[in-house]
Formats: structure tokens, sequence, C-alpha cells
């Protein structure tokens, strides 16, 4: 995982609802990962846990915005 520039963004910004919804779950996956290695104390790369909690709270703030942006869809629970 790269740290996140602005290009990267708005790549972000140009996904579809499916492929934020898909970012979302890999993201929580790879967190509960990154948990369950530093539980075991296999994680080398603690930084890891900073890149993919900001890049969660990204693409949750996108989808916040669009439903926000438009209130007619009916908001699904993830």
């Amino acid at each position: 995982m790269e740290s996140m520039t602005t290009s990267a963004y708005t790549d972000l910004l140009q996904l579809d609802d499916d492929a934020l919804k898909e970012q979302v779950a890999a993201a929580r996956k790879t967190l509960f990962e990154l948990r369950c290695k530093r539980a075991t104390r296999q994680l080398d790369k603690s930084h890891l846990f900073r890149q993919t909690r900001v890049k969660l709270a990204r693409l949750l703030t996108i989808r916040r915005q669009r439903r926000q942006a438009n209130p007619s869809t009916s908001p699904s629970t993830d």
C-alpha cells in the first residue's frame, strides 16, 4: 500500500459505488489481518496500520458524501 497522494485520492473519487464498497471491505479485512499479526507478534511493518486506517477513513468519507449528495437512494447497512 502506497502513501495517499492527491492523485490517489482522486482515483478513489472516480470509483463507482460497487467498487467503493469492495475497497471498504478489503481495507477492513486488511486491518483485521494486521491485528491478528500484531497479536501473534508477526507484524514487521507497523506503519501499515496507519496507512490502512487512513485509506478506510477516506473511503468511508467518500461514501458518506455521496449518500448526502443523493438522499433519494436508501442507505444500505454494511
